[in-house]
């Protein structure tokens, strides 16, 4: 199934969605994030399926995040910014909360809110040469879920590199630092990918289900605490009239 920038089908008992908006460098949409959602809580809900995996077409890149340069259709940028948010957060809490697990096969760069759902994933294989990057702060922009997912899963001192510099994470040091499953060659990438889904989809559903709701517990922490502290910034930069 095709649908603006997305390829979504079954592989089995796989469901695999692809990025596909190379012109606009993988950037997402909110409709494209609606529509991942909607397909993960979807293949999750059918017990055929046993694993999703997420990946993008292409050789240079996963996914640039959530796509700034969108425009709402009335014109309402205050407006837009929150269904960015909200959508955002929903295909996030989608990962985290599925009971089937997620697999990132990461072929190339992941920016933003990219790199977020390679780092939230139940697995991560990657491409060699790929990276991760939450440069953000370049362009003057906060990223308080990005900066929680980071101290969760790789610690403050990791988080405040990488958010406060902005630098881009090799795939190799973050297999390193165990955020990443693997780091295969081009070639062997969707197979590499495939097998993981395979041996996690293969365990018990109902018990897999229960440690990934408490394995995720501290990171559904974080975010919520990080979309509070979102609203709370975006309240006061619109009360200033930014």
């Amino acid at each position: 199934m095709s649908f603006n920038g997305l390829q979504i089908g079954k592989r089995d008992s796989q469901l695999w969605i692809e990025i596909d908006r190379a012109e606009k460098a993988n950037a997402m949409t909110v409709a494209m994030m609606e529509a991942m959602t909607s397909a993960i809580v979807d293949g999750a809900a059918d017990g055929r399926t046993q694993a999703i995996v997420l990946t993008a077409k292409g050789e240079k890149l996963f996914c640039a995040g959530v796509d700034v340069r969108e425009r709402s259709p009335d014109g309402d940028a205050a407006r837009q910014r929150e269904r960015r948010s909200h959508a955002l957060a929903a295909l996030q809490d989608s990962v985290m909360t599925t009971p089937v697990p997620v697999v990132v096969a990461l072929n190339g760069l992941a920016v933003g809110a990219g790199a977020m759902l390679a780092l939230m994933a139940d697995g991560c294989v990657a491409v060699e040469g790929a990276a991760l990057s939450l440069p953000e702060i370049d362009i003057g922009i906060s990223t308080f879920s990005g900066a929680n997912i980071l101290m969760v899963l790789g610690g403050r001192a990791l988080a405040a590199d990488l958010v406060q510099t902005g630098r881009r994470l090799s795939v190799a040091d973050a297999l390193d630092r165990g955020l990443i499953s693997a780091v295969v060659a081009r070639p062997a990438l969707e197979h590499a990918a495939t097998t993981i889904a395979e041996t996690l989809g293969s365990k018990n559903r109902a018990a897999f289900a229960d440690n990934k709701h408490w394995i995720n517990r501290g990171l559904r922490s974080a975010l919520k605490e990080a979309r509070e502290e979102h609203a709370r910034h975006r309240g006061k930069l619109q009360a200033a009239g930014k």
